[in-house]
């Protein structure tokens, strides 16, 4: 599976030709049993569209210790279901917000994230059927 990742120069908004999820990492993990598999999709599928939330608010907020939380942990999420074109990001945006500075680069981190988590969260849904 090719993976594109992502760089500054990467125009945000721009599209993601090649899948960003490799769920060979959860398969392994899981043994290929399919019922557990399911289950921790359909968590990530209801947990991230929170967890976006949760960080569009701390920005709103100028919440740095919420960003840097939220970053944290989402860092697990997205790591299970082989989304490592996230880890970079959302490190970037958890150092950012632990130093408390440049607001408009962790703004520009969070478009990038949601562009991708969208982008995921389409992937996974189209690939969930394999698991019933």
């Amino acid at each position: 599976m090719i993976k594109k990742e992502w760089n500054e120069n990467t125009a945000p908004g721009a599209p993601l030709r090649e899948n960003v999820c490799d769920l060979k990492y959860l398969n392994d993990m899981m043994g290929g049993k399919n019922h557990l598999i399911k289950g921790i999709i359909d968590a990530f599928l209801t947990q991230v569209p929170e967890e976006l939330q949760a960080i569009d608010n701390a920005i709103t907020k100028t919440n740095f210790v919420g960003i840097k939380s939220f970053a944290h942990t989402m860092k697990s999420s997205v790591s299970i279901m082989g989304i490592t074109i996230l880890a970079p990001i959302l490190q970037e945006m958890e150092n950012l917000a632990a130093k408390a500075i440049d607001m408009e680069k962790i703004k520009v981190l969070y478009s990038q994230l949601l562009i991708i988590c969208k982008k995921a969260m389409a992937e996974i849904e189209s690939e969930k059927h394999i698991y019933s």
